[in-house]
């Protein structure tokens, strides 16, 4: 009964830390744009952050494609 508590929290310990170290991936993407008028130049910063897990995320930026038409 021992050894089977042991490898049951061992397992579940190891799936914890997999768990964990797959949630800190992020990614940014930063935007500066300047706009000129008459009376002066405007700079606008826009920074977006993506969170998503799994082996191959989507890039930053992309949309969803549109639905075929019937």
């Amino acid at each position: 009964m021992k050894k089977l508590t042991t490898a049951l929290t061992g397992t579940a310990l190891l799936t914890l830390i997999l768990g964990l170290a797959g949630c800190g991936e992020t990614s940014k993407t930063t935007e500066k744009k300047e706009v000129s008028t008459p009376e002066g130049t405007t700079t606008v910063k826009d920074t977006k952050e993506v969170k998503q897990s799994g082996n191959n995320p989507p890039p930053a930026g992309t949309t969803n494609p549109a639905p075929p038409k019937e």
